[in-house]
């Protein structure tokens, strides 16, 4: 009886456990593939150079984020009113700019290293996965990295740094350009913006 009952336990209270620990191994999977990419290019550093490092970025950051999700946040209600082909030029702008940022700011290494720390569930079925950048003699630096379901996939929809949501910052920068300026003047500030990463990091 004794043994029955721990088997019944076993199956009715271990198999969500096992399906939780299976949902973040699958979540983590981008993440994990975007975090050790970042490393490699750290450790190619100079002899990368900018081109290079942009040259292995620019696969991995398109195949794990969903930049569809982040240009209908990042933009707001303003996403609503472009026509298509504004919104494919805003999301391939965007992808540009978000593969240059690495290129630019993942440059040299020092003995870094990303080490998994937690992960929790959030509403509609999403993950926030934890991690820490460490390094010798450094104070980690925490990275969260809100990933959810597209077409069956895990992507990452956003990235906050010792708690400064990379999605709010420039979801208040953009809207505050198109109310001022209007839409084309962000798509000029953000092409000017990948042009001065490539200019100051040649």
């Amino acid at each position: 009886m004794i043994l029955r009952y721990f088997l019944t336990f076993w199956l009715f209270v271990g198999l969500p456990f096992f399906a939780q620990a299976d949902n973040v191994a699958e979540a983590r999977k981008p993440v994990d593939r975007l975090n050790s990419t970042l490393i490699e290019v750290m450790k190619g550093g100079q002899k990368l150079g900018y081109a290079g490092r942009y040259k292995k970025l620019d696969p991995v950051v398109k195949d794990t984020f969903e930049f569809e999700a982040v240009s209908l946040i990042a933009l707001g209600t303003h996403w609503k009113k472009l026509e298509q082909p504004q919104k494919l030029a805003f999301m391939d702008k965007l992808t540009d700019l978000s593969v240059s940022t690495y290129a630019a700011q993942f440059k040299e290494y020092g003995g870094e290293s990303f080490q998994f720390d937690s992960s929790q569930d959030i509403k509609n079925g999403k993950l926030v996965l934890r991690y820490n950048l460490v390094a010798p003699n450094e104070k980690p630096i925490k990275f969260e990295y809100f990933v959810g379901q597209f077409n069956g996939q895990w992507h990452i929809i956003n990235i906050v740094v010792d708690g400064i949501s990379d999605l709010a910052l420039k979801k208040a920068q953009y809207t505050s350009v198109i109310d001022r300026e209007g839409f084309d003047a962000l798509l000029t500030k953000l092409t000017q913006k990948i042009s001065d990463y490539a200019k100051n990091n040649a």
